[in-house]
């Protein structure tokens, strides 16, 4: 061998080497790592696919991380509306019209429950879920609902529902507690001393929403003449006595009530020897003397349901006024001071406790106040807000039910506590109504759970689809690359001793 041809050969055998150990230690890497290499370039003519669905599995990545906390919100309403919903049951037991026992404190033992029950709701309200709270819409700074006592009594300057529902109160029942009407005096004309007509008059005090509307009046009574009602405010209607009825004759006159006199009630009463019973009034020694009878039981009866049916139907506008808050809209006031000759509302923004403080856009679908896109071109909607209907309606029913004051413990007190309690259990339960309007919100939520479940499962399949082709295409045959692996090791090791033969070589081998 000539001397020139040693250089050469020692620089293959090197630059074999070298390529025979890089190589070794990319396979070594690939049987490690489990793939063919780490960048995109040593896939192959798989790698457009393979970049395009490594973007697809950190997109499902991505909507996943967003349904966790979805999931966790929608799971957390979903618990609480169940709980309102017993709560909502339990409300109506609690209401009871058969249970007006006081105790010590002046409140029954049915406001006691109540009060119970009207707790634990607002603390449910108050759920607070990853910075959101569950029924505040999308506020995250404070509890959207107010505490029960700054409900009752008012805080930091401003009326709660007591001061509203007195307010109420008075502009409905009026000065002398008989619904904003006036019973006129006889007006007696004579023939000597004996009467030959005798009229009174009752009549509205205005023309106002407040206290009874006359709504109609109907007799049977005989030489009895009734002039009215016309229909329009403020209305009235005369009763004339031209002589004596006879036994048995009725006269029935019939109030609306506030706020939009759509419900009335009748007062009926029939001609009787004596006044021992209710619902009647005595035949006097001549007209006069029965006209004076009449005119003082229709007072008395519209007094007693001033005070009993106007007087609940009253607590119930208060309330509903005082929580009605929903898309921005303001609690509404009687214009006052004085309030027993009111007549008007005003707007109580300013002076009023606001009992919900949370997200309250104009808005006619409160889900939109949260939203979670969960997949392309799927968002869902699961936003709650506690002065929606039915969840008001339920603290309403409970806080006027509190509210309201039955200390005196009289008759009077007793009727108008079981006209409250029968009023609002029809609140939370109306007639002919089989779903609550808390179970139709759960409703909504659980449909959207259940979008946004499937919607996972549906992530979860297509991710392992995804994931397994890029396993295809990145990964390795592990028992090939092993078996290469040996090949080369053993390729080294011969390269190795073919080296050293060359490497060892003197110049007088090649002479």
């Amino acid at each position: 061998m000539a001397v020139s041809n040693i250089t050469p050969s020692r620089t293959y055998l090197t630059r074999q080497l070298g390529e025979l150990n890089d190589l070794l230690a990319s396979k070594t890497t690939q049987l490690a790592r489990g793939k063919v290499g780490t960048t995109y370039g040593e896939v192959g003519d798989r790698r457009l696919l393979d970049i395009q669905l490594t973007q697809k599995v950190s997109m499902i990545e991505s909507y996943q991380d967003t349904i966790t906390i979805a999931n966790l919100h929608l799971q957390t309403s979903t618990m609480s509306l169940e709980r309102l919903e017993d709560i909502r049951q339990d409300a109506k037991s609690a209401l009871d019209t058969n249970d007006f026992v006081l105790q010590d404190d002046g409140q029954t033992q049915t406001q006691s429950r109540a009060k119970l029950l009207l707790n634990e709701a607002l603390n449910i309200l108050n759920t607070e879920v990853a910075g959101f709270y569950v029924f505040g819409g999308t506020d995250a700074v404070q509890d959207p609902v107010a505490k029960i006592d700054a409900i009752l009594e008012g805080a930091n300057g401003r009326d709660g529902l007591k001061t509203v529902m007195s307010e109420y109160s008075q502009a409905n029942l009026g000065a002398g507690n008989n619904g904003r009407t006036s019973t006129s005096a006889l007006t007696t004309n004579y023939a000597g001393p004996v009467p030959t007509d005798s009229t009174f008059t009752i009549a509205e005090d205005g023309a106002h929403d407040f206290g009874f509307d006359i709504a109609s009046v109907a007799s049977t009574l005989t030489n009895v003449a009734i002039t009215g009602p016309s229909g329009t405010d403020p209305d009235s209607f005369d009763v004339q006595f031209t002589g004596q009825p006879e036994l048995g004759e009725t006269i029935t006159v019939e109030f609306s009530l506030p706020p939009d006199h759509s419900e009335t009630i009748s007062i009926e009463l029939t001609a009787a020897n004596s006044t021992a019973e209710d619902g009647t009034f005595a035949i006097g020694a001549d007209l006069e003397e029965t006209a004076q009878n009449l005119r003082d039981a229709l007072e008395a009866e519209i007094e007693h349901q001033a005070q009993t049916t106007l007087r609940a139907v009253s607590d119930e506008w208060a309330a509903e006024e005082f929580f009605r808050t929903f898309g921005g809209e303001e609690p509404q006031r009687v214009d006052g001071p004085p309030f027993d000759s009111a007549t008007a509302l005003i707007g109580g923004g300013s002076t009023t406790v606001a009992w919900y403080t949370g997200r309250n856009t104009a808005t006619d679908d409160p889900r939109t106040d949260k939203n979670a896109v969960i997949d392309s071109n799927l968002t869902v909607s699961y936003g709650v807000r506690a002065n929606e209907t039915p969840l008001q309606e339920l603290v309403q029913s409970l806080a006027a039910f509190i509210a309201a004051d039955f200390s005196g413990g009289s008759t009077i007190d007793e009727e108008y506590y079981n006209t409250l309690s029968t009023n609002l259990r029809t609140t939370l339960q109306p007639p002919g109504v089989d779903q609550s309007g808390i179970t139709d919100i759960a409703t909504d939520i659980a449909i959207t759970h259940r979008t946004v479940s499937l919607t996972d499962d549906r992530h979860v399949q297509m991710k392992s689809s995804y994931e397994g082709t890029i396993a295809d295409i990145e990964g390795i045959d592990q028992d090939q690359v092993a078996a290469e692996i040996l090949q080369l090791q053993t390729n080294i090791e011969v390269s190795y001793r073919a080296s050293s033969i060359v490497f060892n070589l003197t110049l007088s081998d090649y002479l």
